[in-house]
């Protein structure tokens, strides 16, 4: 399991904020996340943050490409 989903605190912070607010909220943890379509992704994490409406609507994990 992720350590970003962990900690609730951080989840709970990116759950409803817009993909901007989410990016600072990550940078400003030291953490790189790569923008692309409707999503947001976590390479060091595996996670990916999913927006509807520019808006976080749900955290998702994915496997490493081989």
């Amino acid at each position: 399991m992720s350590q970003l989903l962990m900690h609730p605190s951080i989840v709970k912070n990116l759950v409803g904020q817009s993909r901007q607010c989410c990016a600072q909220i990550l940078s400003g943890q030291g953490i790189d996340s790569i923008a692309f379509g409707h999503w947001l992704a976590i390479p060091s994490k595996q996670l990916l943050l999913i927006f509807r409406h520019q808006q976080c609507v749900a955290i998702d994990t994915y496997p490493l490409a081989a």
